[in-house]
């Protein structure tokens, strides 16, 4: 069976312990993963081929995230190594009628400063059946956006499958992007959508002339899907 693919930035989340807020906390859980290495480890846990691809650090908390999905039965063949740092990312529990809140530590990090033609995608996808990306990962920076919009631009030309998770984030768009307008370019080339009711709506499925891609099936919001909003 040929493999399924996931690309994205897998985090470090550091958590207090129990329910205690940041301001109550003296020390952390700590907790490697992402949307799209959680995707890849669910897949591998089923007993399916998977391999996770991503731009890790060349130190200590890099290793610590590559022997994570290692010992997930993931697939870390075409993990790129390089950049300044891990992106970290700050999580205090929700409790009661209080809301989780979270706060992000990714700037520099090796996917943020991810750009197109680092990875040999004809050689990633010579294997793989399926490839699924987020919108968190276009959201992370232009150069990471360039890398995942190639990565569906080969996809799409070999005949693999696309899906995507457009899981926006509104706290992570700051590089001067319009959400709906610089997702345009990527929406057409992935068959299937998931997406909750704070997603934006104007963003097209259509599949474009000339495309080798099967016709994308329009998404709806799950109204079962939780708030992406953070």
């Amino acid at each position: 069976m040929k493999k399924i693919v996931t690309f994205g930035e897998i985090m470090l989340r550091l958590t207090p312990p129990g329910f205690l807020r940041f301001s109550q906390a003296s020390s952390f859980d700590v907790v490697y993963g992402g949307g799209e290495s959680n995707v890849a480890v669910s897949l591998a846990n089923y007993g399916l081929p998977t391999e996770f691809v991503t731009r890790l650090p060349q130190n200590d908390l890099g290793d610590c995230a590559l022997m994570e999905m290692r010992k997930r039965g993931v697939g870390v063949n075409h993990v790129l190594r390089g950049g300044e740092r891990l992106g970290i990312y700050f999580l205090e529990m929700g409790a009661v009628s209080r809301g989780s809140k979270v706060v992000y530590d990714r700037a520099h990090s090796g996917m943020a400063s991810i750009a197109k033609g680092m990875i040999d995608w004809e050689k990633v996808f010579s294997d793989a059946q399926w490839f699924h990306w987020t919108g968190i990962t276009p959201a992370l920076s232009q150069g990471a956006a360039d890398a995942c919009l190639e990565a569906i631009e080969t996809a799409n030309r070999m005949g693999i499958t696309v899906s995507t998770d457009l899981n926006y984030r509104k706290n992570l768009w700051k590089y001067g992007k319009n959400l709906p307008k610089s997702w345009k370019p990527w929406s057409p080339v992935a068959i299937s959508f998931w997406a909750t009711r704070k997603t934006p709506k104007n963003i097209s499925t259509s599949t474009p002339r000339g495309s080798t891609s099967p016709r994308a099936i329009p998404w709806t919001p799950s109204p079962m899907s939780p708030s992406a909003s953070k």
